[in-house]
């Protein structure tokens, strides 16, 4: 009888110790209060918090340009009294470098650019070779501060040498050897390949055939010339203009742009820039 109960006063005690344990507060029985149910808050969240970006305006690690070649950096009129031009008269609105100082600073206007121009029509690549050493050196010289010193090379030239009859690969091997004057100055290239040219008539009935047959092979000689090379980078003006733009982007001449030409020129060489000069950060 004493053992039924002891044993009575162990399950009684059991029951009470259970219930008193369900009131923990480490688990709350919720209850309702105004119609709010208080005592349980879900740790899942209910929506994903917007990400928070910083407006940081863009920023290119470069922003001193010195553009050469000929008569198309310098900027000539498609006009078949420009194929004997001497001196660098642009088109309306500039050639390409004075184009591209516009976009470069819409793009990021909190720097300063400069595109240099020195280009000079009628001039064969061979003979650029050795006007760039000359304008580098003096661009590049100890007198000129580091803060105007130019940080890369826009070059395009090579139609002129096939125009005088020398061969697409020669002309290409000239432009290549600027490349490399280029780069002993410390300089990032960036080297165009020749826009599609076209034969063309003019008023007197003079055919000019523009070395368009051989561009395309001095632009493979040039590519296959200038690849794999540290801070050279090739922009394809071929591929931006086409086989069809005799009309539009190339004039009548069939070898110097309309302005439209100009702008697409700019154009390629600006996302060029913009591409091979990111800077971590700009959100670009």
């Amino acid at each position: 009888m004493f053992r039924s109960a002891a044993a009575l006063t162990s399950v009684i005690a059991a029951v009470v110790l259970s219930g008193a344990c369900s009131q923990s507060p480490t688990a709350p029985t919720p209850t309702a209060t105004g119609g709010v149910v208080v005592g349980r808050v879900s740790q899942e969240p209910t929506s994903t918090p917007a990400a928070i970006i910083p407006n940081v305006p863009p920023v290119l690690g470069a922003t001193r340009f010195v553009a050469f070649g000929d008569s198309m950096t310098c900027g000539s009129p498609s006009a078949f009294d420009s194929l004997v031009q001497i001196t660098c008269t642009p088109v309306v609105g500039g050639g390409y470098p004075e184009r591209l100082r516009a976009m470069l600073t819409a793009y990021s206007n909190q720097q300063q650019f400069g595109v240099t121009n020195r280009g000079l029509p009628g001039e064969p690549a061979f003979d650029g070779e050795h006007r760039l050493q000359s304008e580098l050196s003096e661009l590049m010289g100890g007198s000129v501060p580091l803060s105007l010193r130019p940080q890369a090379l826009l070059l395009l030239e090579g139609i002129n040498d096939m125009n005088a009859g020398i061969s697409p690969a020669r002309a290409a091997s000239s432009v290549a050897g600027m490349v490399q004057t280029a780069r002993l100055f410390n300089l990032t290239v960036l080297v165009a390949t020749i826009p599609q040219t076209y034969r063309s008539v003019d008023s007197m009935g003079v055919v000019r055939e523009n070395s368009a047959e051989q561009v395309p092979v001095f632009n493979a000689e040039l590519r296959r010339l200038v690849s794999g090379l540290q801070n050279v980078r090739v922009v394809d003006l071929y591929a931006a203009f086409g086989t069809s733009s005799y009309g539009t982007y190339v004039g009548l001449d069939g070898l110097h742009l309309t302005p439209a030409g100009y702008d697409r020129m700019a154009q390629w060489f600006h996302a060029a820039i913009v591409d091979q000069f990111p800077v971590r950060g700009s959100l670009q």
